[in-house]
């Protein structure tokens, strides 16, 4: 019981509050933005024989902040997602495209 009366006292815990409802606002947009990304990837890929390198790369970047803002939504991690962080930069990319077809069948 001292625990709640603290975290209802607490400035810290309801600034957290605050954090949390703007990230999940941002993460509904970033969604958004994933799916557009995904469409053009895949209309791009239609007309041509590899992926748009700079979508890859701020898809892989966005996925990051995805991932961060729910580790942070989910008490996984104190640190503070994009604006409050630096943008996460792409990390393992492919280093080339899989041309493989699939198998006659």
């Amino acid at each position: 019981m001292q625990a709640f009366k603290n975290n209802l006292t607490s400035e810290e815990f309801w600034l957290r509050l605050v954090f949390m409802l703007l990230h999940l606002v941002l993460l509904e947009v970033a969604a958004s933005v994933l799916v557009l990304l995904i469409v053009v990837q895949f209309l791009y890929r239609l007309f041509n024989e590899s992926s748009h390198i700079a979508i890859l790369k701020f898809s892989n970047s966005l996925g990051r902040f995805i991932h961060h803002s729910y580790r942070f939504l989910s008490y996984q991690t104190q640190s503070k997602p994009f604006p409050f962080n630096d943008w996460p930069e792409a990390e393992g990319m492919p280093h080339k495209e899989d041309h493989s077809q699939a198998p006659n069948e």
